[in-house]
């Protein structure tokens, strides 16, 4: 913990100085949110709040939030874990120990559902500037607490400045929650949220109207929640009462901001092409309001009519006097309009980085596969560097994490249970001694995170096939497999069967009858395959002679011999030598060694 604690005004007085620097960013989230939302309040978003607007359909092709889903989806992936042993440290125990820490960290993005978390992030960072991660924590279960991270609606947070290191030091989330909800939490808010409603005392912050990303409630009330290196504070102004404050245990701030790479300004990547939108939006509705007119355009007619009262309809019949001139409006503003319509598309995309090879189409008649690369190329650099906040941001994220486990449970054993490429394990593991400091782990994106299915099969196998990368490898990085080591099992046991068998047909073919009779078995029961190539291919220990069998037992032909007990010693041999060479109690001698000298 950083500094002493702050008190209820400071708080509040901090935040109102959040809000007043992000104020000039404020009007351009609310306009890019009422866009993306589309409808009615889309429509007056666009063209200003004085358009007629007589219904909730927007009468064009919506290409922001079209560009901005096909963005996201490529930048869902959830990038790899990898944590390193320490290099002055390279032993099998500090690698078991990163291993750990990895497998540590998987369980607290499966507790917290980050997969969830990016497609929604991936929607923010691109619409917004930013996102807002807020490390705490929460029990499972069991009552065992872990270390998370929560994902906050950046709509409603004012991050402080940035600084040289691209992270604010301060962080203010406006919250609408019901006044319930808090009341059941912390007793003595309702008495005081009473008071202010009979007396109309307490201090108002800016506050959304309507429903927003974690739903509304009929009667709500206003939390701010404040963050810095002191701690987390939590203050209603409406009732002029600071509801709680929790120490922060890191050595940093316990949140960690994303955010897009701007020039100046924390700016989304749709700041410069709502203009372009509201400009297609108006075009689209005069063509189609000119489409309307062409069908129902009047007729002028200079003369008299000689039938009387003008009729009109398909099969109307009409006479006028001699002389007289009929004549229709030319309408030939459609073609202009639809041309002027295709300039701005391809100004938005070229704006937004939306290319519409994104939407299966090709922008020539005939495109080769080196083409449609060099075309991808700028979207996939866009997507590398979206990739590249995402990554820094997880590592501080993974290592907010651990240091929070670590600080709050350090003696505390706990149970570890995660899935790795496909593989579930269960552990147990105790902070202080399997964390122990060390906070720092790698997000790895695979070669093929942004690529979709098609492509994945086809270049993925063009890279086996090349030694760039393995089959295990392209397991890995293909969408919905799941428990790898079983698919290799398999595709092993196939293998082997499949080999097994062609072995077990050329023996039939060299007419081998118990190969034969194997194949018939199998063809009559083919379900017990397994078992009839392994029977058949199993190792058989040789079968003995009766007269082996008797060997064995230590017998001859005539029986079992007399029981001559072991074999002597060689001090015992050498004993029953006589001086002059010759052996005794019979035991033969070999040869003799020449005198020598001792």
């Amino acid at each position: 913990m950083a500094g002493p604690l702050l008190n209820k005004d400071q708080v509040l007085e901090r935040v109102e100085q959040l809000r007043s620097d992000n104020q000039p960013y404020l009007t351009d989230r609310q306009r890019i949110r009422a866009i993306m939302r589309g409808g009615q309040e889309g429509i007056l978003a666009l063209l200003g709040p004085k358009a007629q607007v007589p219904q909730n359909d927007l009468p064009v092709v919506h290409l922001m939030d079209s560009g901005l889903s096909r963005l996201a989806q490529k930048l869902r992936i959830r990038p790899d874990i990898k944590v390193d042993p320490r290099d002055d440290r390279d032993s099998d125990r500090e690698r078991n120990r990163a291993a750990l820490r990895e497998r540590i960290v998987e369980a607290y993005d499966y507790n917290t559902r980050l997969e969830l978390d990016l497609p929604q992030l991936a929607r923010w960072v691109p619409g917004y500037g930013f996102g807002v991660w807020i490390i705490t924590d929460q029990a499972d279960s069991y009552g065992v607490r872990y270390p998370t991270a929560e994902l906050r609606d950046p709509y409603t947070c004012w991050p402080g400045q940035f600084g040289v290191k691209q992270q604010p030091e301060h962080l203010a989330c406006v919250r609408t929650v019901p006044t319930t909800k808090l009341s059941a939490q912390y007793p003595r808010f309702g008495q005081a949220y009473q008071s202010w409603k009979e007396s109309g005392a307490g201090r108002r912050i800016h506050r959304e109207s309507g429903p927003n990303w974690e739903g509304n409630a009929s009667d709500v009330a206003t939390l701010i929640e404040y963050f810095d290196r002191t701690g987390t504070y939590l203050v209603v102004p409406e009732a002029d009462l600071l509801l709680d404050v929790v120490p922060n245990p890191l050595e940093g701030v316990p949140f960690v901001v994303p955010h897009r790479f701007g020039f100046d300004a924390l700016q989304g990547a749709y700041h410069h092409v709502v203009g372009l939108m509201a400009m297609m939006a108006k075009l689209n509705i005069l063509a189609v309001i000119a489409a309307e007119d062409a069908v129902f355009r009047e007729t002028n007619v200079v003369g008299e009519i000689a039938s009387g009262t003008y009729e009109r309809g398909r099969f109307a019949t009409n006479y006028f006097v001699p002389g007289s001139r009929i004549e229709k409006p030319p309408q030939d503003s459609n073609f202009q309009l639809f041309n002027q319509i295709d300039r701005l598309e391809r100004q938005l995309r070229i704006g937004t980085n939306y290319s519409v090879i994104d939407d299966a189409e090709s922008p020539n008649s005939f495109i080769t596969g080196q083409g449609s690369d060099r075309l991808q190329s700028a979207g996939d650099a866009n997507v590398a560097e979206y990739q590249l906040a995402f990554r820094h941001a997880l590592e501080m994220v993974d290592a907010k994490r651990l240091e929070w486990d670590e600080k709050m449970d350090p003696n505390t054993t706990k149970p570890l249970t995660v899935n790795i490429r496909g593989k579930a394990t269960t552990e147990k593991y105790t902070p202080r001694k399997d964390i122990a400091g060390n906070y720092r782990t790698r997000r790895v994106y695979g070669v093929m995170a942004s690529w979709d299915e098609p492509l994945k099969i086809v270049s993925g196998l063009q890279l086996v096939q090349g030694e760039v990368i393995d089959i295990e490898t392209m397991q890995e990085n293909m969408h919905g497999l799941e428990n790898l080591p079983k698919i290799r099992e398999r595709i092993r046991k196939s293998k082997s069967e499949a080999g097994l068998f062609a072995m077990l047909q050329q023996q039939a073919a060299e007419q081998d009858p118990a190969a034969r009779m194997a194949l018939i078995e199998i063809f009559q029961t083919p379900q017990n395959m397994e078992t009839i190539l392994t029977k058949f291919f199993t190792a058989k220990e040789p079968e003995l002679s009766p007269e082996e069998q008797m060997m064995m037992a230590g017998g001859g032909p005539g029986g079992p011999g007399p029981n001559l007990g072991p074999p002597p010693t060689v001090t015992t041999a050498l004993s029953r030598l006589e001086s002059g060479g010759s052996a005794e109690g019979g035991i033969q001698t070999v040869g003799t060694f020449p005198n020598r000298r001792p």
